[in-house]
């Protein structure tokens, strides 16, 4: 595998020198959570990897993880099949220090288990692009965002009235549908959108690989499937006040049900098959915002309100949470010569937690303000130089205050060449989960702080970056509990990519990954893989017919601490897809995931899916 590695990153090499111009209209492509602002790719300081409409469309990915894992070149473990708990991992860092935001809303659960967004959840029917920003961002937008910004992007109605439906059927009796409709007009425009998806699933537990019985499926051993389901609802309205202000209103509704499966408890925490296991999950997002523009000015007024719902069943019983994060923000990106600005502002957010079951209500708040300066120069023979600076300050009421920044160079050195670097602090207030959630609840944890740096050199085609990152008093959950680790745990690692496209029928894009973690007292830290390499080539045999193919390799990657436990990497996956355009309104796909029937597991005694086929209709108006 080894030697695969090394002929795919000769191959990256060869074809790069052989063809240096980048056919990829990039141009195009814009960025919008790294500043807080839009700005044009090319024209962001950060390490950024952009997710677009048109990818997931041709890729046919379904819900945010798979797009993540499959598009974005992110590690993913995951309890089983669709819908079960998954973790990410952007550079070593983990789901709980990476925020995330659909349209701007916090979707990150402040109760959830393990503090973590719930990603697995957000099905892609309607999502026009996702960004991926990798570094602290806690300079622009405050907790949560030390390890970087996951920022889902959904479609706006266009002018005139459209729509889109996909049908979709495959393995596992799963099905997938889903309607859009939008009308755009001069003064107002809507947008309405729903989905629903039903997996019969498999069983979300198989044999550890201790066990004699490693390698087994679920109906080899009898073991009953844990379906999932999931209805999603989007509802987008807009008024253009004049031409310079506007108001705008979006609702996100998630309902979803999970059966899954538990351990055998403490000491062991083995994985147990189980049919009293589930969750049944109701959240919501709304925003309301108000927009002014003028030739200075760019004001945005808005108030987020993001709901969380769970009801849990396992052995001990029932068990409620609610929880919602509540923020105003009021923000002003104030031109002040070409290509330069300042953005100022502040914000109010409260968290809080309902634990229903034990009639105990938790919550704090924080008060923030904070400012990022943006300047484009010409200061060497028309050679952009693009240069950044951010700072925040956030006073919580229950925490110390703290004060974050970040700080970005981006110098063009010949056309499209650069030499880009970041270096940002970040902060992570414990969660109202960690603090006084149901399992393993510290109401001691205090703030972690981290450091991040980059240094990437490239242009659009092919890039090398370098990064290290560290935390300062890192939550962890060990054991039957959170914990505080003094000290520093660090990441570092490279990461090596390249995306051209061929006479103008043959795609290439990957991306090689090397991380090296490790916590306060040295050891490795666990699920982290050492290498990843992720590659797809897409061959445009017309402009009617495409076929995809996208290969994953994960390298060595341990179950426990300091490279203990199970071993649950070393294996290659293969995913296969086309599309079939009918006409200009019809398009026919398939697609076969884990076309070689890989056995494996990304948490050891959890199961994953085998070959698994798939076809699909998708209409548009």
């Amino acid at each position: 595998m080894k030697k695969t590695i090394k002929l795919s990153l000769i191959s990256v090499a060869l074809l790069s020198s052989l063809h240096a111009e980048n056919q990829y209209t990039l141009d195009t492509i814009s960025v919008t959570a790294s500043q807080g602002t839009t700005l044009n790719k090319k024209d962001v300081t950060d390490s950024v990897t952009i997710i677009t409409k048109e990818a997931i469309e041709e890729s046919r990915v379904t819900t945010l993880d798979e797009a993540l894992n499959k598009l974005g070149g992110i590690s993913m473990t995951q309890n089983g099949g669709p819908g079960k708990s998954t973790s990410m991992f952007v550079r070593g860092m983990d789901t709980k220090r990476l925020l995330v935001l659909i349209d701007g809303v916090r979707y990150n659960n402040p109760t959830a288990i393990g503090a973590a967004a719930e990603f697995s959840q957000i099905m892609l029917y309607n999502v026009e692009q996702i960004e991926i920003i990798k570094g602290a961002q806690s300079g622009v937008w405050g907790s949560d965002a030390t390890g970087g910004v996951i920022n889902i992007i959904t479609s706006k109605a266009k002018s005139g009235l459209h729509g889109i439906a996909n049908l979709e059927y495959g393995s596992y009796n799963t099905t997938k549908t889903s309607l859009t409709a939008s009308y755009g007009a001069d003064k107002y425009d809507i947008l309405i959108g729903g989905s629903i998806f039903n997996n019969d699933g498999f069983s979300a537990v198989e044999p550890y690989k201790a066990s004699p019985n490693y390698g087994k499926r679920f109906d080899e051993l009898g073991y009953e499937k844990d379906s999932y389901k999931n209805k999603s609802l989007n509802v987008k309205l807009g008024y253009n006040i004049t031409k310079d202000d506007r108001l705008e209103a979006t609702i996100q509704a998630i309902n979803s049900f999970a059966k899954f499966d538990g351990t055998s408890g403490w000491p062991d925490y083995l994985p147990a098959d189980s049919a009293i296991e589930e969750q049944d999950l109701k959240n919501r997002f709304y925003n309301l915002a108000f927009t002014h523009k003028d030739s200075m000015n760019d004001i945005k007024v808005n108030y987020s309100l993001s709901t969380f719902k769970r009801e849990y069943t396992d052995g001990s019983g029932d068990t409620t949470y609610e929880g919602s994060v509540n923020e105003i923000k009021v923000d002003d990106k104030i031109s002040y010569m070409k290509n330069s600005f300042i953005r100022v502002g502040a914000s109010y957010q409260k968290f809080e937690q309902k634990e229903i079951t034990a009639n105990t209500d938790k919550d704090y708040s924080a008060t923030s303000v904070f400012a990022t300066n943006y300047n484009k120069l010409e200061l060497f023979s028309n050679l952009n130089t693009i240069v950044t600076e951010s700072v925040r300050y956030d006073n919580y009421d229950n925490f110390d205050d703290s004060l974050t920044g970040k700080l970005g160079l981006k110098q063009f050195i010949y056309k499209d060449f650069y030499l880009s670097s970041n270096i940002g602090t970040g902060f992570n207030a414990p969660t109202l989960g960690q603090l006084y959630g149901q399992w393993g609840a510290n109401p001691n944890l205090k703030p972690e702080k981290s450091l991040t740096s980059d240094i990437t050199l490239g242009n659009d085609t092919v890039w090398v970056t370098g990064f290290y990152n560290e935390i300062t008093d890192m939550i962890e959950y060990i054991g039957a509990g959170y914990v505080q680790i003094d000290g520093k745990s660090k990441f570092e690692g490279i990461e090596l990519g390249y995306e051209d496209y061929f006479l103008n029928s043959l795609g290439i894009n990957a991306m090689y990954t090397y991380v090296k973690t490790e916590n306060a007292d040295g050891e490795a830290l666990a699920r982290r893989p050492k290498t990843q390499l992720d590659a797809s080539l897409t061959y445009y045999i017309s402009d009617d017919f495409d076929l995809g193919l996208n290969t994953q390799y994960i390298g060595t990657r341990y179950n426990s601490v300091d490279n203990q436990g199970a071993q649950t990497g070393e294996y290659t996956l293969y995913n296969f897809v086309t599309n079939i355009k009918a006409n200009d309104y019809i398009t026919f796909y398939g697609k076969i995931d884990n076309l070689s029937d890989v056995y494996y597991q990304t948490v050891d005694g959890y199961a994953t899916a085998g070959r698994s086929l798939y076809f699909g209709l998708n209409a548009k108006y």
